[in-house]
């Protein structure tokens, strides 16, 4: 079944779907002459070489960096259209190539394994084309967010979806590289040979934004704490595949019904690296860690470590509140995450 996001903006062609049912009512219908609808129709008459292509429907998706969009077709196909974010938009630097690595992980995930992650149909960087911008287009998930699941999960539900999410988690670790870094440098032969030197460009990008927006953090500190434990990051020897965020509960959706995971989104800010990276391992449930089949032995170099990523992900956290300002405690949660892991440092 089908679910589309509680937040989107609905722009209708037709009042029919194609069984000739009444569809659902427009909040924001867009004029049958709307410039956007009909470039998202060339869009994938081009892609598909077919001028029969009928397009009924757009749905623009909220809350979102990039602008996004789920495209319904005459024949019931569903598309996902991911293109580059309104003029307005900060992107850190992190993201300013994000939808070349979301296309390009995607393409590895489905080339080695079965995980439950949308195909990717068309992606193109150049702006020639008929909504003259950047885009990714990839199949749709249907399923609802596990952030806006309006149904109560029994905690053995919430065991088997995070028993499914360590399984998967784990098979991404299996993808590797031979080197550390950014998706799109490690792509074009420029990535780190160590995962310190990895992590710290990562970090050093976060810390520059901060400094140009004049954000208040202790980047002493931060900096200090890293370079001090140099040697504990460069004992992770092999480039592992980190999604970083798709694990989080916007990212992953669930079918109401069953109440299982069918899909897997948020690879736009992957990297090669240290799995535990990923902020899915903070806090990790114990059937999480029974899906993911082996938990990292709890030395101190683990624990050091990973206090230098809850700094990192601490560090990302308040710089993109800064710039990108959300509704809710995000900053202020953020924030004091940073405080307590920079005390926890000063300590060990």
């Amino acid at each position: 079944m089908e679910v589309l996001p509680h937040d989107a903006h609905r722009f209708v062609r037709s009042a029919m779907d194609h069984t000739g049912r009444p569809s659902l009512q427009s909040t924001s219908p867009a004029s049958p002459n709307s410039p956007e609808f009909y470039s998202f129709q060339k869009l994938l008459r081009d892609i598909y070489q077919s001028s029969t292509i009928s397009l009924q429907r757009v749905d623009r998706l909220k809350r979102h960096v990039h602008m996004v969009y789920t495209l319904r077709t005459a024949d019931n196909s569903v598309f996902t259209l991911k293109c580059q974010p309104s003029r307005n938009t900060h992107l850190l630097r992190h993201e300013q190539k994000s939808l070349e690595t979301e296309a390009r992980v995607i393409d590895l995930i489905k080339s080695s394994s079965r995980l439950p992650v949308p195909q990717r149909i068309s992606f193109d960087v150049h702006t020639i084309n008929s909504i003259g911008a950047p885009y990714l287009l990839r199949s749709y998930l249907p399923g609802t967010p596990l952030s806006s699941l309006p149904l109560y999960l029994s905690p053995a539900e919430l065991s088997s979806i995070d028993r499914a999410l360590g399984s998967y988690f784990f098979s991404f670790t299996q993808i590797r590289k031979n080197t550390f870094g950014l998706v799109d440098r490690v792509h074009a032969g420029t990535g780190h040979q160590t995962w310190s030197e990895a992590f710290l460009s990562l970090l050093e990008m976060v810390l520059r934004d901060g400094e140009d927006a004049l954000v208040s953090l202790p980047y002493d500190s931060i900096r200090y704490h890293v370079a001090r434990h140099k040697s504990l990051l460069d004992q992770i020897m092999v480039p592992s595949l980190v999604p970083l965020e798709a694990g989080g509960p916007r990212n992953v959706l669930i079918d109401e019904r069953s109440r299982q995971v069918v899909g897997l989104l948020g690879f736009s800010t992957a990297v090669w690296g240290d799995p535990m990276l990923a902020g899915v391992f903070a806090g990790a449930s114990e059937s999480f860690w029974e899906g993911y089949g082996e938990r990292p032995v709890n030395d101190r170099p683990h624990c050091i470590r990973g206090l230098l990523y809850c700094l990192y992900r601490a560090a990302v956290g308040v710089v993109t509140q800064y710039y990108r300002p959300g509704q809710g405690d995000e900053e202020n949660e953020a924030r004091r995450s940073l405080v307590w892991v920079v005390n926890k440092l000063n300590t060990v």
